[in-house]
């Protein structure tokens, strides 16, 4: 499980963030009510005792940075992972550059349009999980799924289907406004 972590991280960030994050946090895993679905936050090794300690006086349901979930034997990043490498300096691909009008509406729920595409950060895969990027600011608002290859841009937009979709939304922070029922099971 720990593994299909370890290989996203290889793939789509420097490999010394790998590092970064074996050495400076523990790598906690939660079954989720969804059948099927495991979370996996990171905790800073500072805090795991003192954790532990409270774990013994109440219940503690979940604790650290969201990194993302494992569904289906694959594993599926959030957003504050990519967020988390760039807050200690390291770099990252597997992402996608997205205009102002796609990132509100990506916020909101909605696939990323040909239209509010700006350009790629590879490593890219069609059918693989990328971040979304605010191309204002360089931060992270969610994460989808690449439904083009690298390849097909320039003959969609040469065929004018700026309306297709290249993103499918998985998950957006937008989803703590839209609904605030999100994280209470």
């Amino acid at each position: 499980m720990i593994e299909l972590f370890h290989k996203y991280i290889r793939q789509c960030f420097d490999t010394e963030f790998l590092y970064f994050i074996l050495n400076n946090f523990s790598i906690k895993s939660f079954s989720l009510k969804k059948k099927g679905w495991i979370e996996l936050t990171l905790i800073p090794k500072e805090l795991t005792e003192l954790l532990a300690n409270l774990s013994k006086n109440a219940n503690v349901l979940r604790s650290g940075f969201l990194c993302g979930w494992i569904h289906k034997n694959r594993f599926i990043p959030a957003p504050h992972l990519f967020n988390l490498s760039r807050r200690y300096g390291f770099g990252h691909g597997c992402s996608v550059v997205v205009k102002s009008q796609g990132v509100k509406a990506f916020l909101y729920g909605n696939d990323i349009l040909l239209s509010s595409f700006d350009h790629f950060i590879p490593p890219i895969k069609k059918g693989e999980y990328v971040a979304v990027l605010d191309s204002s600011d360089m931060y992270v608002v969610g994460v989808g799924v690449l439904l083009i290859a690298e390849d097909e841009v320039e003959q969609l937009i040469r065929e004018g289907k700026m309306l297709t979709a290249i993103i499918k939304n998985v998950f957006d922070l937008g989803v703590h406004i839209r609904n605030e029922k999100f994280f209470i099971y």
